[in-house]
C-alpha cells in the first residue's frame, strides 16, 4: 500500500513538473510572440534620413506605430533588416520605451540613459536622469537646453521605474508615429537636426526620459548625420540660419552658431583672445579671431610634429596683424601659410596631421588645388557652467544672458548666412623654394612664428602700401565696414 501511494505521489509531482515547464514554454512563446510583434511595429530612422519610397510605403502602413530615431548615420544593416538586427540589450530597451508609451497615452516619446546604473530611490534616479538635456526654450537667438524636469514612479511596472518629464531628446529616442509624420525629419543639419526637430515642435512634445532604460553605444553614439565625412562644418551655421538662433546655451557650455568680426567688440589687440574668454563666458559672442588663433596654433604644432616647414606669409591679414599689433587682425577669415611643394606633394604627411589633429578639424590634401587646406569641425564654444545665469536649478529664465549689452553685441551678427562665405580656415600653399631661405621671426598672442622673407616690411609694403601700420576703413568682405 505504501509503495502505491508513493508512486502516485511520484507521478503527481512529475505532472505538475510537465505542467510548470509546459506552462513557462507558453509563456515564453507568448513573451517572445510579444516582442516580435512590438519589434514590427517599430521603423528605425538616422539622423540622415530623407524621404525614400519604400520607407514612406512602411511607415504607412497600420502595423507600424512607432518610430526609432538614432542619432548617426544607419547603417546598411540596419536599413534592410530594421531593428531586428539590434543587439539583445537594445532590443530590450527598445522594448521598454515602446511599452512605456502602449501604457502612457499622454507621452509622445520616450528615451532612456547612455549611462548604466544600477537605480534605487528617488535620489539616485534624479543624479542619473539629469546628467542629460530634458528642457528647451528658444527665445531672442537664443536655445537654452537644461537638465532639470519633473520626476516621476511607473506604479503600473516596477521594470520601468522612475522617469523624467522632458520636451527634448539628444540621444536615441522612441516617437509616436503620427508626431513624426506631422513635424517630419530635416537632415541638412547633420548633427544638429535634432536640434532642428525639436525647435519645429515648439516644445510641446511630451518625452518620457526612462532611469530603467540603457541605450548602448552602438545604438547612441552620435555622428553628423548625412553631413558625416564632409569637409564643409555646416551644422551649426545652417540651424542658425534657418532659426535665426546664434548661441546654444548648455549645463557645461555656450556654443555660437557664428563667430564676431566686429572691431569695436574684438579689438586689435594681444590681450583680446584671453579677455574674450571671460566675455564669452557671460554669454557675450566668441570673435573670430580666437577661432583663428586656435586653429593656427593647432596646425603649427601637428605640422611641426610631421616636419613640414611653413612661413607665415602672403597678403594675409594675420602677417600684417602680427607685425603692426603682435596679434591677428579682427576680421581675418582665413590663415595663409606657404609650405614647400615637395612637402605638399607629400599625401602621407596630410594623413598624419589629421590623424594628430583629431575629430576637430579636417585636413584636405589639394582641396583647391594645389592649395591644401585645414578646416574647423567645430563651433565657436566656451566651457563655462552656466548654472549661475540662471534663475533657479530648475528654471529656463535667465536675466543675465539677456542683458541689453549682450543683446546689443548679437544683434550685430545677424542674419546668420551659410558657413562657406565665412568659414575659418588655414590655406597652405606651395610656394618657390626662394622663400624658406632667411626668415623674420613674428609675435601673434603672445608666440612667435616664422615669417616668410627676412625683410618683412618690404614684404607688406608692396601688398599694402607705405602706411600698412596706420589702421583705415576697408569693406570687409561680408560688407561690414572694419579696419585695415
Amino acid at each position: 500500500m505504501l509503495k502505491k501511494t508513493q508512486k502516485i505521489f511520484l507521478l503527481i509531482v512529475l505532472v505538475c513538473c510537465l505542467a510548470f515547464l509546459l506552462l513557462q514554454l507558453k509563456a515564453k512563446r507568448s513573451r517572445a510572440l510579444h516582442k516580435s510583434v512590438q519589434m514590427s511595429s517599430v521603423e528605425i530612422l538616422g539622423w540622415d534620413y530623407e524621404p525614400q519610397e519604400n520607407v514612406e510605403a512602411r511607415l504607412t502602413k497600420d502595423a507600424v506605430k512607432y518610430v526609432l530615431m538614432v542619432p548617426h548615420k544607419l547603417q546598411s544593416t540596419l536599413k534592410s533588416r530594421g531593428v531586428t538586427s539590434l543587439a539583445e540589450e537594445d532590443r530590450e530597451a527598445l522594448l521598454k520605451l515602446t511599452e512605456f508609451l502602449d501604457e502612457h497615452a499622454e507621452y509622445d516619446a520616450a528615451t532612456g540613459t547612455t549611462t548604466e546604473m544600477q537605480v534605487e530611490g528617488f535620489d539616485k534616479a534624479k543624479k542619473l536622469l539629469e546628467q542629460s538635456a530634458c528642457r528647451f526654450l528658444v527665445k531672442n537667438w537664443t536655445m537654452i537646453i537644461r537638465n532639470f524636469g519633473s520626476i516621476s514612479y511607473d506604479d503600473d511596472s516596477e521594470s520601468l521605474g522612475w522617469y523624467q518629464e522632458c520636451n527634448i531628446a539628444e540621444t536615441a529616442f522612441v516617437l509616436r508615429k503620427e508626431a513624426f509624420m506631422s513635424l517630419r525629419w530635416r537632415a541638412e543639419c547633420g548633427s544638429m537636426s535634432h536640434l532642428d526637430f525639436f525647435v519645429r515642435s515648439n516644445g510641446a512634445l511630451k518625452i518620457a526620459k526612462l532611469s530603467n532604460c540603457f541605450l548602448t553605444h552602438a545604438l547612441a553614439y552620435s555622428d553628423r548625420g548625412m553631413l558625416e565625412g564632409s569637409r564643409d562644418f555646416i551644422d551649426y551655421s545652417t540651424l542658425g540660419q534657418i532659426h535665426s538662433i546664434l548661441r546654444i546655451v548648455r549645463p557645461d557650455k555656450i556654443e555660437w552658431t557664428k563667430c564676431a568680426y566686429n572691431k569695436e567688440f574684438c579689438p586689435e589687440n594681444p590681450s583680446t583672445p584671453r579677455l574674450n574668454t571671460l566675455a564669452a563666458a557671460d554669454g557675450f559672442p566668441i570673435c573670430c579671431a580666437v577661432i583663428m588663433d586656435d586653429m593656427l596654433t593647432a596646425t603649427v604644432d601637428a605640422m611641426n610634429q610631421v616636419g613640414i616647414e611653413y612661413r607665415i606669409a602672403y597678403a594675409t591679414a594675420l602677417l600684417l596683424g602680427a607685425v603692426r599689433s603682435q596679434t591677428s587682425i579682427p576680421y581675418t577669415e582665413d590663415v595663409d601659410v606657404v609650405i614647400r611643394k615637395a612637402d605638399n606633394d607629400r599625401y602621407a604627411s596630410f594623413w598624419l596631421m589629421q590623424q594628430i589633429l583629431g575629430p576637430r578639424y579636417f585636413v584636405a590634401w589639394k582641396t583647391n588645388p594645389p592649395v591644401s587646406r585645414v578646416y574647423p569641425h567645430f563651433a565657436p564654444t566656451v566651457a563655462v557652467d552656466t548654472l549661475r545665469h540662471f534663475k533657479g536649478d530648475n528654471s529656463l529664465e535667465s536675466d543675465a544672458l539677456f542683458d541689453s549689452k549682450i543683446l546689443k553685441e548679437m544683434e550685430k551678427l545677424l542674419p546668420v548666412k551659410p558657413i562657406e562665405p565665412q568659414q575659418c580656415l588655414v590655406d597652405m600653399y606651395p610656394s618657390p623654394e626662394e622663400w624658406f631661405g632667411k626668415s623674420t621671426q613674428v609675435t601673434i598672442n603672445n608666440r612667435q612664428y616664422p615669417g616668410v622673407s627676412d625683410n618683412v616690411d618690404a614684404f607688406l609694403r608692396r601688398f599694402y602700401g607705405d602706411d600698412y601700420m596706420e589702421m583705415r576703413p576697408e569693406i570687409h568682405s561680408n560688407g561690414d565696414s572694419t579696419v585695415h
